[in-house]
């Protein structure tokens, strides 16, 4: 692609000024089917030459907490090699984001040799503790593709996705996000916590007496036991102001 329209046609930009400590990502995205918004600061980055040529790339300042819009109302934020190896301070993104009720947050993250050590925990703090969605990927070209496919689901929905009653996810796309969690657990216990408790965070906020009751005082430890783990050092820090 030949260079970077610096707004997509028949487009709202978003003031500056929409963006504030309680509001920390773009207010009334407008976003053509087909487009991506992408952060200014992946200009150049092998991301967003893995985009090109797939979808329509707009680069934009300002975008707050978040790396890329696909869609009218879905954000992205992409947690890299670096922001995993220096400490917690991306976390204070992932809350930001999914503090704004109007937009669906995605978290991508590098899993890779290097950010091994760090993925559980982190896996644990976005779907367990924020019930988020979580993609891993090895490299930014891989992120390019999940970002393409995103572009083109939120393009078939033609921004009305959000507006329509939502539909209940598959029984199977949930019981697999709980068997990736929790070490053990089959698809029938899984099931049965899943019908008793209504969600992931209602799982997690169970008391083991309570999930006894499901899959035994054994599977009941195990669960409160993975849950309660703390993390790898190097994500114990406090968290500091937000990159």
């Amino acid at each position: 692609m030949a260079g970077f329209p610096s707004t997509p046609p028949n487009s709202t930009c978003f003031p500056e000024s929409q963006i504030t400590q309680s509001t920390p990502v773009r207010a009334g995205a407008k976003v053509p089917p087909g487009y991506i918004i992408v952060s200014e600061k992946w200009r150049g980055s092998a991301l967003v030459k893995g985009l090109q040529g797939k979808v329509q790339i707009v680069l934009e300042d300002g975008l707050g907490v978040v790396d890329f819009h696909t869609g009218d109302r879905t954000a992205v934020v992409y947690i890299t090699e670096v922001d995993l190896v220096e400490g917690m301070t991306y976390k204070k993104k992932i809350v930001k984001l999914r503090r704004v009720e109007y937009i669906r947050g995605v978290i991508l993250v590098d899993k890779t040799a290097m950010t091994d050590q760090y993925f559980p925990a982190v896996q644990r703090f976005v779907v367990l503790e924020l019930g988020m969605k979580l993609i891993p990927v090895c490299s930014q070209s891989e992120a390019a593709q999940v970002l393409v496919a995103m572009v083109n689901e939120d393009s078939r929905h033609s921004g009305n996705l959000f507006l329509r009653k939502k539909k209940a996810p598959p029984v199977e796309a949930t019981i697999y996000k709980v068997l990736q969690c929790f070490p053990r657990l089959g698809g029938v216990k899984a099931r049965q916590l899943l019908a008793k408790f209504k969600s992931i965070h209602g799982i997690c906020q169970a008391s083991e007496q309570e999930l006894a009751g499901v899959v035994g005082r054994g599977g009941a430890a195990q669960i409160r036991a993975f849950i309660s783990q703390q993390p790898p050092k190097g994500l114990l820090s406090t968290p500091g102001p937000n990159r």
